[in-house]
């Protein structure tokens, strides 16, 4: 299929080979506020950029996690920050449901800094945001990396793979035993050319799952010049990044604690994700649709985008690390009770977003076994 869409940043032309669901129910199309990349796939079944429901996000999580089924374990499944930390967890989880294992990891890149030892730090040279780092499981998880015999890698589109390349390098030094490789995006752009390249250049046998291939050009309008937002002065790097939630890895599956008995949110309702928090969210939002509640689920974002085109709605705030990041939050429903879920108590009581949409929050405590605590 043949599809031409315009933006302000250009034109993008797009040629799909495979649709296991359709462009349109998987994608929509914006422009970056990023003079390296003027367009944006808007996955529409992700919860980031646009609201979904938490049942379309499983189907996808699903969808990409059956053709893993059968893969030598252990399994170590790595999720791409920020956007692909709730999408890798999903997939991770579905999977070892899947085969009824718990012999899956997850682990997921992040932008921020925890008092433990890096592996490795690379860049996503597109990016606004490009530093990735990538640390050491600890403990019963490092064993389990150790021993693993499959790496999927998961992103939520792949257009050059130099970024999986990179990852790929880096995490298979430490991976003895590895005897399969995936690399898993909800599209892939790239065509069979690039795919033979990247095979030989990473010299390991790699395969791919997606639920769209095809390719696409993109012809930038030499009068869209759009400008970086400026970064703010960062006043101290995060104290409250967790690494008990997929930072220093998470042995799927995880299974959701219920809501308290005296949380009873009104319907409809939007949970609103923070940053590279995402999974954890995601299962309260499960989890209270699958009581009957009407729910959304979305995440804020780093990412600099334009108002227009799939971005309908667009609020701006400071990150909730408070390390100077100005953040994002598009296409937020104005008909719907918010509940914003933070990954620290003293975010939800510092960041200035709850106020901003008339939210409730919801956290977890610190240094103690994920247990919900709400919060009014």
């Amino acid at each position: 299929m043949n599809y031409g869409v315009q933006l302000r940043a250009g034109t993008l032309r797009i040629t799909t080979r495979r649709e296991d669901l359709p462009l349109a129910t998987l994608l929509d199309f914006a422009s970056r506020q990023n003079p390296r990349r003027g367009y944006l796939f808007v996955s529409k079944v992700l919860g980031k950029h646009i609201p979904c429901r938490p049942s379309v996000m499983r189907d996808v999580y699903r969808r990409l996690a059956e053709p893993l089924i059968g893969l030598p374990s252990p399994i170590v499944v790595v999720g791409m920050a920020e956007t692909a930390t709730g999408l890798g967890a999903g997939l991770a989880h579905s999977l070892s449901c899947a085969t009824h294992g718990s012999d899956v990891l997850y682990l997921h890149t992040t932008r921020h800094h925890l008092d433990s030892p890096i592996w490795l730090s690379f860049d996503e040279n597109h990016s606004h945001a490009p530093d990735h780092l990538v640390y050491a499981p600890q403990g019963e998880k490092a064993q389990l990396f150790e021993q693993a015999r499959s790496l999927i890698l998961v992103d939520d589109e792949i257009s050059t793979g130099r970024t999986l390349s990179l990852l790929t390098a880096g995490l298979t030094k430490h991976l003895p035993r590895l005897a399969q490789l995936r690399w898993s995006s909800i599209v892939n752009w790239l065509d069979l050319d690039k795919r033979q390249d990247l095979t030989r250049r990473i010299a390991w046998d790699l395969d791919f799952v997606s639920l769209l291939e095809g390719e696409f050009e993109f012809q930038a309008d030499p009068a869209f010049r759009p400008q970086l937002p400026a970064r703010l002065a960062a006043i101290q790097p995060s104290r409250y990044a967790r690494d008990d939630t997929g930072r220093l890895g998470l042995i799927m599956p995880y299974e959701a604690d219920s809501p308290p008995a005296d949380f009873m949110p009104e319907s409809p309702l939007v949970i609103v994700g923070t940053g590279e928090f995402s999974f954890f969210p995601f299962r309260l939002a499960e989890d209270l649709e699958q009581q009957g509640h009407d729910v959304l689920f979305q995440s804020t974002t780093r990412s600099p985008i334009l108002e227009g085109e799939a971005i309908r709605r667009k609020l701006m705030f400071t990150d909730e690390h408070h390390e100077g990041i100005i953040n994002y939050l598009y296409n937020l429903p104005q008909d719907r009770q918010v509940l914003v879920a933070y990954e620290h108590p003293a975010m939800a009581r510092q960041h200035e977003l709850p106020t901003l949409v008339d939210a409730r929050v919801w956290a977890l405590p610190w240094r103690t076994p994920p247990q919900p605590a709400f919060h009014t």
